[in-house]
């Protein structure tokens, strides 16, 4: 049974759980939040405080059946699976500049390897991935809502 918290609290621990969407130290090669892809240089790894995003770049020309995609995943660290209540949350992501792509999970395990794929995408547009996560989260003490929400701005180059 959850204890009633007052709004400094609920503020504490709402700063706590959001921090997930908050970029961390990463590789020199990797830029948080942005990637370009192009012929030869097609994968993005990003490995942060609060979670690790990866992405392929599948061209047409290479493989012609389901046009120029981006395959993607997100698994969130064990930091921010600690902070999940009941280890499951909702999940919800769709691309700005794609119409009609989104994948929603309304129950997942907080260390589920989210993936998916943004088929069909233009060459040399820009597009953004955004990806948010909604759950019961706790500090040890209190229970509020959490979420983990991220940012991935991409582009596949012609060239």
């Amino acid at each position: 049974m959850s204890r009633q918290i007052g709004p400094s609290k609920k503020l504490i621990l709402a700063v706590i759980a959001a921090a997930a969407a908050i970029a961390a130290a990463a590789p020199a090669n990797a830029v948080p939040g942005y990637a370009d892809f192009r012929p030869g240089d097609q994968r993005y790894r990003y490995d942060g405080e609060h979670g690790t995003f990866t992405g392929d770049a599948v061209y047409a020309s290479q493989q012609p059946d389901g046009g120029n995609r981006l395959i993607w995943s997100l698994q969130l660290s064990p930091y921010v699976q600690g902070l999940i209540v009941g280890d499951t949350m909702a999940c919800g992501a769709y691309a700005e500049g794609k119409t009609g792509y989104s994948d929603n999970h309304s129950v997942i395990p907080a260390n589920y390897q989210w993936h998916s794929v943004i088929p069909d995408l233009q060459l040399d547009k820009q597009y953004k991935l955004i990806m948010k996560c909604a759950f019961q989260a706790t500090n040890g003490h209190v229970v509020s809502p959490g979420h983990a929400d991220f940012q991935m701005v991409f582009t596949l180059h012609s060239s």
